[in-house]
């Protein structure tokens, strides 16, 4: 689970005159403390900066990188913070591009500003070499059970006679062994480190590449010996690697640069080679690599792989990692030549689903979730994501529209779906975002699903989309239910509980309870004149009863498919629907209005950011009955760490600001996760 630390990040460029100059940011909750900059008296052709001696070049750096009062007291304060809060120190040392000469300097050995002891293999103070990347993406992190692995060993055929030849069964291996239980696939075979093969592979997903081969430094640029398809050597510039990995749509997580072990007096050379390799892939957008500094050991390496994979399946931070198995390894001489470059703040490259945890282990949250489902004391709020496979994502929708019709304000904003279609409805007309939510849907439902639909329902006229795409969604909804039986409405559908709140404007939800053997009544949300006017026409008839297991009420809260009108899109109709549901009391059925205050509200499918949760959140706060819901522990069921720039630190403010606001617990996962695990732990 995420940890705490006292974090110092030393940034290091170049001055007016070509020399050095640096700066510390010591982060700390209340917010960063800079230090000015000043001037460094480095001099990185200085032979006590590169010895073979750890402890000599260690020394060195500490004399270089301290002498200046203001490092040196945020590098103290910082230390002091850490042990004063019972945290682990973090450091990243952040190299300008014009000072990257600086990279080839072992900044792993750095010791105290007392010159007492080196800093890095304690497991209590963490070290990594932080990127900025050319392309700004977001890393896209997986959960921890989803991450894989790519072994590759080039042992190619007609290497010079200062390269010996790689034992590539051992050496991948040694590698698989020391990923386990990761699923991890290997390209080891004589004709398959091809420059062509390894892109296959990484298009497919992989998490961690693993990559040993010969290399050499060229006028300054990295190469590397890979394999043709018939085993002979191709010396494959690492420029082109770089360049291929940054058109991934999703590169590897991680990056592991082995020199090998078995290559002899070549060891050298490829490992200066794949040290010089690490910056440019995390600066292509690799969100960390492990590469080698110099021509470490087999006994090292044997020691350090299998520690440091064994760490990072825990928690997925690579400089935790890798500080423990370096400290575990602090006895060998080359203790040091492991280093991390990473663009990540956290340093992590997955996520641990699930609930934060208390005190304890955090099964406290899922007690009280199964607790208050088994006494019918639940009241599930389903969000977008419930029904993004149906509908695409909010995000990929207000993408295309903004593209589509120039939306001309700020590039952020092209995000956020109300304000896209705001501008269409004062750039087209009133209407028009919501036929266009129709239309764009239907597409997309026809493109994913084509197989699950009837022949009339594929070849629908645009004037009948309105009418029929409730039906299309129900029986494309109805096929996916039978493929998948743990989906997430069927999933919803089978706590058997009175009160269900949806965001969905289709039947989806409706539809699996009723396969679940209950009779449900569909009711909205009364915020405009068409939501009444539907609301009559769907409640005309029934028996207004109290909602029970077998007779539930599932209320839309965002409009129904049946009536254009009553769906909630622009940012003007998010503030109404607010103020409405503020000021009418009859917005809400009374039997709902109860649930919310006297029962655990289990939030489903929802970005905690976006406008859907927030402008639902506040109207939920602005009930009456407050004090009844300070009874129950609440629960969010979506944090995706793939939409923060800090996942981390916005858990823990996320966390804060809903506990303070209304006893909200956040997990962190997806949709199909929370369900999966809410059915496991449901079963007796």
């Amino acid at each position: 689970m995420p940890r705490n630390y006292s974090e110092l990040e030393i940034v290091i460029g170049t001055d007016a005159a070509g020399g050095y100059e640096a700066e510390a940011r010591h982060r700390v909750p209340e917010g960063d403390v800079i230090t000015p900059r000043v001037p460094l008296p480095l001099v990185p052709d200085d032979p006590a900066v590169r010895d073979a001696d750890p402890q000599v070049c260690g020394r060195a750096l500490a004399a270089s990188l301290f002498a200046a009062p203001p490092l040196r007291d945020a590098f103290v304060l910082a230390q002091a913070s850490a042990n004063e809060r019972h945290l682990d120190l973090r450091v990243r040392l952040r190299i300008g591009v014009d000072a990257r000469e600086l990279h080839a300097l072992p900044w792993e050995t750095l010791y105290d500003p007392a010159g007492e002891h080196a800093l890095f293999i304690t497991q209590r103070c963490f070290f990594s070499r932080y990127l900025f990347a050319r392309e700004m993406r977001l890393p896209r992190l997986r959960a921890r059970s989803d991450v894989s692995a790519l072994v590759v060993v080039a042992n190619p055929s007609g290497l010079g006679p200062e390269m010996k030849p790689i034992d590539a069964a051992a050496e991948a291996a040694r590698a698989i062994a020391a990923l386990a239980p990761m699923p991890a696939k290997a390209l080891a075979e004589p004709g398959h480190a091809t420059i062509d093969r390894i892109f296959a592979a990484l298009q497919e997903g992989i998490d961690v590449l693993c990559l040993v081969c010969h290399g050499a430094l060229v006028d300054d640029q990295p190469m590397l010996w890979l394999e043709q398809a018939d085993g002979s050597r191709d010396l494959v510039g690492g420029s082109v690697l770089v360049n291929r990995i940054g058109t991934l749509e999703r590169p590897p997580s991680l990056v592991v640069l082995c020199s090998c072990q078995s290559a002899g007096a070549g060891a050298a050379r490829s490992a200066s080679t794949l040290m010089a390799l690490g910056p440019l892939l995390a600066q292509a957008g690799v969100p960390a690599v492990l590469a080698m500094q110099g021509n470490v050991g087999m006994a090292t390496m044997n020691a350090f792989l299998p520690l440091f994979f064994a760490e990072l399946r825990e928690h997925g931070e690579v400089d935790r990692a890798a500080g423990v198995a370096r400290a575990a390894v602090s006895e060998y001489p080359d203790w040091w030549m492991p280093a991390v470059f990473t663009r990540l703040d956290s340093g992590r490259i997955f996520y641990p689903p699930g609930f934060a945890p208390d005190e304890g282990d955090g099964g406290d949250a899922w007690r009280a979730v199964i607790e208050n489902i088994r006494h019918g004391e639940t009241t599930p709020i389903l969000g977008p994501a419930m029904s993004e496979a149906m509908f695409g994502s909010r995000l990929q929708l207000a993408q295309i529209w903004a593209e589509a019709y120039h939306f001309p304000m700020a590039p952020h904003e092209r995000d956020e779906l109300p304000q896209v279609a705001q501008y269409l409805a004062v750039s087209q007309q009133g209407v028009f975002p919501r036929r266009l939510f129709y239309k764009f849907a239907y597409q997309h439902i026809v493109q994913q699903y084509r197989d699950l639909l009837t022949p009339e329902l594929l070849a629908l006229k645009n004037e009948d989309i309105i009418a029929e795409l409730g039906n299309v969604v129900s029986a494309v909804g109805r096929a996916q239910r039978d493929r998948e039986p743990q989906s997430p409405y069927r999933a919803m559908a089978r706590l058997k509980l009175p009160v269900y709140l949806s965001t969905d404007p289709s039947d989806l939800l409706a539809d699996a309870l009723r396969e679940n053997g209950a009779d449900p009544s569909v009711r909205l949300c009364r915020w405009n004149r068409q939501a009444e006017a539907c609301d009559d026409a769907l409640a005309e008839g029934r028996k207004r009863a109290a909602p029970t297991a077998q007779a539930p009420m599932v209320l839309k809260l965002f409009g129904d498919l049946r009536e254009p009108g009553s769906l909630v899109l622009t940012e003007d109709q998010y503030f109404d629907y607010l103020t409405s549901v503020s000021v009418n009391r009859n917005a809400i059925p009374l039997a709902v209005r109860a649930r919310l205050n006297d029962s655990a509200l289990l939030f489903v499918g929802f970005d905690v950011q976006s406008w859907e949760f927030r402008i639902l959140f506040r109207s939920i706060l602005n009930l009456e009955g407050a004090d009844l819901r300070q009874e129950y522990q609440h629960l969010s069921a979506q944090l995706d760490p793939n939409s923060i720039v800090d996942p981390v630190s916005a858990r823990r403010y996320l966390e804060r600001y809903f506990q303070d606001k209304a006893r909200l617990k956040l997990y962190w996962g997806d949709v199909g996760m929370f369900t999966a695990e809410l059915l496991q732990r449901m079963e007796p």
